[in-house]
């Protein structure tokens, strides 16, 4: 992949990396914003990155052999870009999980802080995920969190296609919540 190519700079949240291996149905609008991030990636337009605590979340999943096999290609031909642990990522998720402290408030998992802190030092256009927090009332959905100054301000989206207009009435743009 050619650095002078990329256009974009997506990172993707474990929930993205499952969805897209096991071809999960999360609607039509998911699906194509996977599916085109995925095309432009092969195309060297867009860079995916995510952390190496990704592999140990996805590993731990159910997959085929052939799902395993594709998520681990995926990081041996550097379409996807995987960054460690490092000690600004770690101090950076400590800060975000610290800004997550009033009385009463739901809390920033580690993992979810170590997701975002990794997307924030290394600048990512956006951060894609699905978690929208469910019936949790301890940890703090990350789609709540789009451009929170506690995390910097990163875009934390649900994956989206570049027109949504093809989804018809109401997709108007990406889904944030």
């Amino acid at each position: 992949m050619s650095g002078n190519e990329v256009k974009r700079v997506l990172y993707w949240d474990t929930c993205v990396y499952l969805a897209w291996l096991k071809g999960e149905d999360n609607g039509a609008s998911v699906n194509e914003g996977i599916a085109e991030a995925v095309d432009e990636n092969w195309d060297g337009k867009l860079l995916i990155v995510t952390s190496t605590i990704t592999l140990t979340e996805v590993l731990e999943a159910t997959l085929t052999d052939e799902q395993e096999e594709k998520f681990q290609q995926s990081f041996r031909k550097q379409l996807h870009c995987l960054r460690d642990v490092d000690p600004a990522v770690a101090v950076k998720a400590r800060d975000f999980r610290g800004s997550f402290t009033a009385p009463n408030s739901k809390k920033l998992s580690m993992p979810d802080a170590i997701h975002l802190a990794t997307a924030a030092i290394y600048k990512c256009d956006e951060f894609w995920t699905m978690d929208g927090g469910g019936k949790s009332n301890k940890f703090v959905g990350l789609l709540e969190l789009n451009e929170d100054p506690r995390i910097d301000g990163l875009k934390v989206k649900a994956p989206y296609p570049k027109n949504p207009a093809l989804f018809g009435p109401g997709a108007a743009g990406p889904v944030t919540s």
